[in-house]
């Protein structure tokens, strides 16, 4: 690989939506990732004028609903494509919410350079979680599917 072309693959590279990048050619290897992106807020400090207190009587605190933790395994995008949750696009979704799955049952596509590779269930469980919809693209590593006891 000459150095235009590294640095014409950097470019596109930048450009794209993409967060990771892998290749192999000649021998030469290049992994490329992104930082993950974090937004700071700054925020001003609200002065207001007191008000005069009327009502004394003890008042009830609502309390805000506690965030449920999902117990599982996540199943992880092997490569960067297009997820399809079903085989074409007539046919119901390979799982849904609530399916119990097999170790090694297919639960989705993804479409990478015209070739539609299989994910499958690392293990029995049932899903807890689906992350993505049908047709998104999905990066390296994003999280697909929760799979719990």
């Amino acid at each position: 690989m000459e150095i235009k072309e590294i640095q014409e693959l950097l470019k596109a590279f930048d450009e794209s939506g993409s967060s990771y990048l892998s290749l192999e050619q000649d021998g030469v290897a290049i992994k490329l990732k992104k930082p993950s992106e974090t937004i700071s807020v700054v925020s001003q400090p609200v002065v207001s004028a007191p008000q005069a207190v009327t009502n004394l009587e003890p008042t009830s605190i609502a309390e805000a609903p506690e965030e449920v933790k999902i117990e599982g395994d996540q199943v992880l995008a092997p490569l960067v494509g297009v997820f399809y949750a079903a085989p074409s696009p007539e046919a119901s979704a390979y799982v849904q919410v609530g399916d119990k799955v097999k170790e090694g049952q297919i639960l989705c596509l993804i479409e990478a350079m015209k070739m539609m590779s299989e994910i499958t269930a690392p293990r029995d469980g049932v899903i807890k979680k689906i992350y993505v919809k049908n047709q998104d693209v999905v990066g390296f590593e994003d999280p697909l599917f929760l799979i719990g006891d």
